[in-house]
C-alpha cells in the first residue's frame, strides 16, 4: 500500500467513516441518557407536587373558627388618648421579639388621626395612626415573625398591607403599613 498519494500528501490509514458512526453512536446515547435523567427528575417533582398539595388540602379542609368581635366590644381594649411613645414601645417590643434587633434600616414612622383604612363608617370618636414600619430583612420568615408578635400585644393593631422587595445582595426590603386606634373621649 501507498504511503503518498500522487501529489506527495501523506496518506492516513485512518478512515473517517469509523469515526462518524462513532460519534453518531455517542450523540444518540448522550441523548437518550439525558432524556432518561430528566423524566426521573421530572417523576420526582411530581411526586413532591402530590405531597404538597395534600398538605395544601388538608390544611384547607382544616377548620379554624375565628370569632370576630364588634367595635363596640372592642373599646375596652382602645387606648382613650394617642401616645406615640406606647405605639412606639410596641413595636420595638415585636422587633425583638422576632430577632429583628440587629436588622438594616429598621425604621418606624407615625403618623396622628389620619383617614379609616376601612370603607365602612365607623364612630366619630374613633382615630386612627397610620404606622409605617421598614427593614430589611434576611429572610421571609422575619417579616411574618414581626407581625404575629405585634398582633400578639396587648393593643390592637390593624395590618393594612405588606410588601416584601428581593435586594440584589440576597436580603429583603419589608415595608408594613399598620394602622392603630384610639377613642378620643
Amino acid at each position: 500500500m501507498r504511503k503518498y498519494n500522487v501529489f506527495g500528501k501523506k496518506l492516513s490509514k485512518t478512515k473517517a467513516l469509523p469515526f462518524m458512526i462513532l460519534i453518531f453512536i455517542g450523540v444518540i446515547v448522550g441523548y437518550y441518557l439525558i432524556n432518561y435523567t430528566q423524566n426521573i427528575r421530572l417523576d420526582e417533582l411530581e411526586e413532591n407536587e402530590i405531597v404538597l398539595r395534600n398538605q395544601i388540602n388538608q390544611i384547607l379542609e382544616s377548620e379554624e373558627t375565628e370569632s370576630y368581635l364588634e367595635i363596640g366590644e372592642l373599646m375596652p381594649f382602645i387606648p382613650v388618648s394617642y401616645n406615640a411613645q406606647a405605639i412606639q414601645n410596641d413595636v420595638t417590643i415585636a422587633r425583638n421579639l422576632a430577632g429583628l434587633t440587629l436588622a438594616e434600616n429598621f425604621r418606624t414612622t407615625l403618623v396622628n388621626d389620619v383617614d379609616s383604612p376601612f370603607d365602612e363608617d365607623q364612630a366619630e370618636n374613633l382615630k386612627y395612626v397610620r404606622i409605617s414600619v421598614s427593614f430589611t430583612a434576611t429572610d421571609d420568615t422575619d417579616a411574618i415573625d414581626f407581625m404575629n408578635q405585634l398582633l400578639d400585644l396587648d393593643h390592637i393593631y390593624y395590618i393594612s398591607s405588606v410588601s416584601a422587595s428581593y435586594l440584589i445582595d440576597g436580603g429583603l426590603q419589608i415595608e408594613f403599613i399598620i394602622y392603630g386606634f384610639y377613642y378620643l373621649i
